[in-house]
């Protein structure tokens, strides 16, 4: 398991779905294969965040897949009478995610495993086209985000974790600011010292829950500037520079 993958569920919205998909029964179980072969660590879900079971791929077939069980049984009980399963690995440094359900305890090869069945698409998510960089720990930035919901359009701060020249990936409390994948939102401003504001429009393209050691949970969004203008994209040019060099 790549340290750089961590194996959370990634929320996403219909069009990341459809780009990222792999729909053909022959490479699905490819994929599922190479994962296999390689030892790749799987987070198998089966309730929230914190309900998942980490295990390794045993067979794959085009009629399903075969998992170690968890030693502790209560979590193979609880997997067994779950409707829904979210399968987590990661693939050459890409994640590989996908949903099924009808899970049962079964054997494979005289050992105790988990039968999924084979699922009619799954994502490989590679959102690296331009290398993020982490954002000041002192002082971070902030993206004045105007909310929808509230009279005159009210604006929430929420902080910047990294950024780049295609977009930005913000963190706030669990129960904070709502960042919506699929959605977009306009007139964001972020206030960079010494160097000016970025005005862009924003379009949140994925989202996911983290927990921290300590057991507290935020949400991580990672946004795309949409159609920046012309000054945004110097300026912004400049500040990643600027950031590269430090």
């Amino acid at each position: 398991m790549h340290k750089d993958i961590p194996l959370r569920i990634e929320m996403t919205c219909s069009t990341t779905d459809s780009k990222h998909s792999v729909t053909s029964i022959r490479e699905i179980t490819s994929v599922l294969q190479h994962i296999g072969e390689i030892g790749a660590k799987v987070a198998l879900y089966y309730g929230t965040a914190d309900e998942f079971i980490l295990t390794t791929l045993l067979g794959v077939d085009k009629n399903g897949i075969w998992l170690e069980q968890s030693a502790d049984n209560t979590h193979n009980s609880n997997l067994a009478n779950s409707h829904q399963l979210t399968f987590v690995s990661s693939l050459n440094k890409v994640k590989i995610q996908f949903v099924t359900g009808l899970p049962h305890l079964v054997n494979y090869q005289h050992y105790p495993a988990i039968f999924i069945p084979l699922p009619d698409y799954l994502l490989r998510i590679q959102r690296r086209e331009y290398f993020r960089l982490m954002t000041p720990a002192l002082n971070p930035l902030k993206c004045s985000i105007p909310c929808k919901q509230t009279p005159l359009h009210q604006t929430r701060e929420v902080t910047i974790m990294d950024i780049s020249g295609g977009g930005i990936a913000l963190t706030c409390a669990e129960n904070d600011t709502e960042l919506v994948p699929g959605e977009s939102y306009e007139n964001c401003r972020i206030e960079i010292p010494e160097f000016g504001t970025l005005v862009a429009t924003i379009a949140v393209k994925n989202l996911a829950i983290i927990a921290k050691p300590q057991g507290q949970q935020f949400k991580r969004a990672g946004c795309e500037f949409v159609n920046l203008e012309s000054a945004s994209q110097i300026l912004l040019q400049r500040y990643v520079m600027h950031l590269q060099r430090i």
